[in-house]
């Protein structure tokens, strides 16, 4: 089963006000949580403050598109 990320998950992501926030796969579906939420057979995709560093604090969509096609084709198959 491919798993694909969507700009709409890089966005919320992004604007995520939980403390330490990341995007991870939780049961095989991309989801934002605080990352002390995490479970130990959960897997992290992405923290807001990678992609902060990676995007600015304002992610444009065209970056979210972008961003997401690339944390989709760095998921593990």
């Amino acid at each position: 089963m491919q798993i694909t990320i969507t700009a709409d998950d890089v966005r919320a992501l992004a604007q995520s006000g939980d403390e330490d926030p990341v995007l991870a796969l939780i049961d095989g579906q991309p989801a934002v949580l605080p990352a002390a939420e995490l479970a130990d057979h959960d897997h992290v995709i992405c923290t807001q403050v990678a992609l902060i560093q990676a995007l600015g604090m304002e992610v444009t969509d065209a970056e979210a598109e972008i961003f997401a096609g690339h944390l989709t084709a760095d998921l593990p198959q």
